[in-house]
């Protein structure tokens, strides 16, 4: 079923091509013209007194389109520009309240990330420093043995941090340019479905991506777990007489900060701003076109195999009706 827009019969002339329906065809609308790679189409659907015979055709240069690639090209592009007039600028709010929030929480996360960094090249530097005939990091490490838990966790989440804050850069840009594009059409501007659908699909994958950094083992359970190991930490290593009060500083600072970020990232919830469902419909409209598409394929041939059919079991019923006469 086609849930678009359609041109009545009488107005077939504005096809780019003209139709070639088939017998017993009772009603040819034309759904849109589309240029595609530079080519343009006309696609039509055909509405046949055989519903199996029914379906999509496309056209260009009055003939028929019977590659299935371009007519999956032809029908996924139609699909798109669509799909994209469902953006309007109700998404505009949500839009920019995310991407604020993911871009507050990414200045955090690489303010967390930072201090991380700093905590280990601190402690790095500290094993060539020695005090009291050790060295500083020996002693805080024989004080809070979490130290070498802390600097395994600290390397393995630091790409982490760091992806994260690139892929909320990546979000807040697209969404930034797919907020401007709507305000444009909403103020008369016309813009191209198709590049408005392209920005919509950028954003969706950026957003997409910042969502793969949180939940389950996302960033937010790796920053509560450091803030908590960086707290005990911390206060095990304050007593040490070798420079305890300045590393101990430093895991304050990480833990301060993890708090915060954990905390803040985990309420970021992304996935409550439901914004796939434009994606959906495009590729629901493009699948339910090929199967038209598909299905009208051979129409004529499909049209007399049908009559033909007919007729043997006219001849048949009629040859029993004849015998039963007798």
């Amino acid at each position: 079923m086609l849930l678009v827009g359609a041109t009545p019969m009488a107005a077939l002339a504005q096809g780019a091509s003209d139709p070639r329906p088939v017998l017993l065809d009772q009603e040819t609308t034309h759904i849109a013209d589309i240029t595609v790679d530079g080519q343009q189409y006309s696609v039509y659907r055909h509405e046949n007194i055989f519903s199996w015979a029914s379906g999509i055709d496309i056209y260009t240069n009055s003939e028929r389109v019977t590659s299935e690639s371009t007519a999956e090209a032809v029908l996924t592009e139609l699909a798109q520009r669509r799909a994209a007039q469902d953006l309007g600028t109700e998404d505009i709010d949500p839009l920019r309240t995310t991407s604020q929030n993911v871009s507050t929480a990414a200045s955090n996360v690489s303010s967390t990330a930072t201090s991380i960094n700093e905590t280990l090249v601190y402690m790095e530097r500290m094993k060539t420093v020695r005090e009291n005939g050790t060295t500083v990091y020996n002693a805080s490490v024989q004080a809070a043995p979490q130290i070498t838990d802390f600097n395994e966790t600290a390397h393995e989440a630091l790409p982490e941090l760091r992806s994260f804050d690139n892929d909320s850069t990546a979000y807040r840009s697209n969404a930034t340019t797919l907020i401007g594009l709507l305000e444009q059409r909403e103020n008369g501007t016309d813009i191209d479905p198709q590049r408005l659908y392209a920005q919509y699909v950028a954003t969706l994958e950026a957003k997409n991506d910042v969502s793969d950094h949180l939940g389950y083992e996302g960033i937010d359970e790796q920053l509560s777990g450091m803030a908590g190991t960086s707290e005990a930490i911390a206060m095990n290593v304050s007593s040490v007489p070798e420079r305890g009060n300045e590393t101990a500083q430093h895991f304050w600072r990480v833990h301060n900060e993890s708090t915060v970020t954990a905390n803040q990232t985990a309420a970021l919830a992304l996935s409550d701003y439901e914004f796939d469902d434009v994606q959906d419909r495009a590729e629901s409209l493009e699948e339910g076109w090929m199967d038209d598409w598909n299905s009208r394929q051979n129409p004529a041939s499909t049209v007399y195999q049908s009559i033909a059919a007919i007729v043997v079991v006219i001849g048949v019923v009629g040859g029993y009706v004849t015998w039963r006469r007798r």
